[in-house]
């Protein structure tokens, strides 16, 4: 509890003082002269002290009602996580391969099955997003509530739809998997708040500070320090390529971020890493990165999957993730300051409108 205005009480001091001098000056005969007459005319202690009662009644609570007394309440809310998920998928030529075990499906076919059934699983107020790569990487759907926006982005991925993104990054022979999982952490960044965007300087400076060497401690921005990434956000990423961790010159000079440094980044963050590797090998670097649980914060977790696999495999693996993503149910306090001025001046009026009763009916009169 709290005052708005605690000065306000010492006007508390004046309420005895304004008794005193009321009955001070008080005209017309004393109770004191009736005395020495007859007792049975001095008025009963309702006639003789209750207009003076209410009155000093009124001014406290008057007192009260300007100080306002502040107090504050609580109420829990609960509601269901929403998550942000951005799936990361390659598309290289090496994913036009025979991937199902039909034979009949290739690869990217069946990654982007289980791409849509995962979206399936995903809750309605999740946001998912999707980045495709190869030599490089593109964003291809913002992170979005709208299902049939994202299914319908996947689809511009398939070798189905023939679309101009599909043949330009299926074109790139390489997996540049380090650049989309920056790419997708990006995409997070964007989601933030106003105050805390990144200029399109700091957001390079940053990505600069994580080519090369292996970094033991990453430096983020103090913007970015404050942001809770931790809750409900993940990077889903298929790839069938080798991820290395691209500390080399020719990776600097390529402008490739070290993928160590940038799981050391979404470790610190607080995000979650899941990796899908097909036929691949990882980097004992960032292998160790990914399932290092050391400091009690395991970034993620890698799946190795056979060069062919069925559509139920696939899905398997991300009902897995969906699993480990799950929409937890929250619990939101929120205080709410609360004033009792009103109340006091109401039971200040009731004192006020009670006194000038008194002193306007005859039989209440002090004789």
């Amino acid at each position: 509890m709290e005052l708005q205005y605690p000065w306000a009480l010492l006007l508390l001091f004046l309420v005895p003082a304004t008794i005193y001098l009321g009955r001070k000056y008080k005209t017309g005969t004393g109770f004191s002269a009736v005395s020495f007459v007859n007792k049975n005319l001095e008025p009963n202690a309702i006639k003789k002290h209750g207009t003076t009662f209410l009155g000093m009644m009124f001014m406290i609570f008057s007192v009260l009602a300007l100080a306002n007394i502040q107090y504050s309440s609580f109420w829990h809310k609960t509601y269901l996580e929403s998550k942000w998920i951005m799936i990361v998928q390659d598309l290289s030529g090496s994913m036009n391969r025979p991937g199902g075990e039909s034979g009949q499906l290739t690869l990217g076919d069946v990654a982007l099955e289980g791409a849509r059934a995962f979206a399936d699983m995903r809750h309605k107020e999740d946001l998912i997003g999707l980045v495709g790569f190869s030599s490089y990487a593109k964003l291809i759907c913002p992170p979005t509530f709208d299902k049939d926006i994202l299914k319908a982005k996947l689809n511009l991925l398939s070798r189905g739809s023939d679309s101009i993104i599909f043949r330009e990054l299926t074109v790139g022979g390489a997996t540049n998997a380090s650049y989309a999982a920056w790419l997708a952490l990006c995409t997070f960044f964007m989601l933030l708040p106003e105050e805390s965007h990144l200029s399109f300087e700091e957001l390079k400076d940053f990505r600069y500070s994580l080519l090369g060497k292996t970094l033991r401690k990453v430096n983020i921005p103090e913007k970015l320090r404050k942001i809770k990434f931790g809750h409900g956000m993940a990077i889903v990423l298929f790839t069938d390529g080798r991820i290395d961790a691209n500390k080399s010159d020719e990776d600097v000079r390529k402008g490739l971020p070290n993928f160590v440094n940038v799981v050391q980044l979404i470790r610190e963050l607080g995000v979650k890493l899941y990796l899908i590797v097909v036929g691949g090998e990882v980097n004992h670097e960032v292998e160790a990165a990914v399932q290092n649980t050391e400091e009690g914060n395991r970034v993620g977790r890698i799946f190795y999957m056979p060069r062919t696999f069925s559509l139920e495999k696939i899905k398997e693996v991300y009902s897995n993730i969906h699993e480990m993503e799950k929409n937890r149910l929250l619990v939101k306090i929120s205080k709410k300051k609360k004033e009792t001025r009103w109340v006091f001046g109401c039971i200040a009026m009731g004192f006020l409108i009670a006194y000038c009763f008194f002193r306007v009916t005859p039989w209440l009169r002090q004789l």
